[in-house]
């Protein structure tokens, strides 16, 4: 690994991410160009940097960085740049072919080469670690109006699930057509209605937060009424699909 300063490539990368991105590259981001590793000084701590974020690099992966260019940082300063990759951001896991784009605070999955050649343009593909990379994204509170390139349905993705918004109402409470992001075609085409276990959600205009759980002597997914604060509010009607399981308090998110 060639060991490089901080202060030797601050200058022109701080440059570079004001031209790219503008006001976003000061956003929390590693001011250190994508593909570098950063070496805690206090700790034995490896991250690769990728999108001007941070993702852990297990030790029994440190050999597929040893190539790259390094930075030593206090762990503190390191901690301090963001483990969410800026909007754009092309991610792979080391070993595996699918390839990501992060849009908003998720990464969806781009399934297709068609798809590829319209999202990656100019950018590069980053190869992250293939543990634990993705446990930043699975945010139950995060909420966003999604369209698939091409597509005409507007969603509200939460928690996992995919909810059609059919009314101008529903739109305007969700943020309004201004607020939808576009995300590659077709990747949606695995989520349902059917929220990550452990979801708590309610209907827009109900005031009952749902717990979303299995249960270990029957198939599928079950929501049961709880006493709760919800992750976020869903369009009414949207959980119809989804069967009430009673009494409460049995679901869980075990095997």
């Amino acid at each position: 690994m060639r060991v490089v300063s901080l202060l030797a490539i601050f200058p022109r990368w701080l440059a570079l991410g004001l031209s790219l991105f503008g006001a976003q590259a000061l956003a929390g981001y590693a001011p250190i160009p994508d593909g570098y590793v950063l070496l805690s000084s206090d700790t034995t701590n490896r991250y690769v940097v990728a999108g001007g974020a941070r993702f852990f690099i297990p030790p029994a992966q440190w050999s597929h960085y040893s190539g790259a260019s390094t930075v030593v940082l206090p762990q503190a300063t390191i901690n301090s740049y963001a483990e969410i990759p800026q909007e754009g951001t092309l991610l792979r896991q080391i070993g595996y072919a699918a390839i990501y784009v992060v849009v908003g605070e998720k990464f969806w999955w781009i399934p297709n080469p068609t798809e590829l050649d319209y999202w990656d343009d100019w950018r590069t593909v980053n190869n992250i670690p293939n543990a634990g990379w993705s446990d930043v994204f699975y945010n139950y509170s995060y909420k966003v109006l999604v369209q698939e390139r091409t597509g005409s349905q507007i969603y509200l993705y939460i928690a996992g699930g995919k909810y059609p918004i059919t009314n101008a109402s529903d739109l305007a409470y969700y943020g309004g057509a201004s607020s939808v992001k576009i995300i590659p075609l077709g990747t949606l085409d695995n989520n349902t209605a059917e929220p990550w276990c452990g979801a708590l959600l309610r209907e827009r205009s109900s005031s009952t937060v749902y717990f979303f759980g299995t249960v270990s002597s029957l198939p599928g997914l079950y929501r049961s009424p709880v006493t709760a604060t919800a992750h976020g509010e869903v369009p009414d009607g949207a959980l119809n699909s989804i069967p009430v399981f009673t009494p409460g308090g049995f679901l869980s998110c075990i095997g």
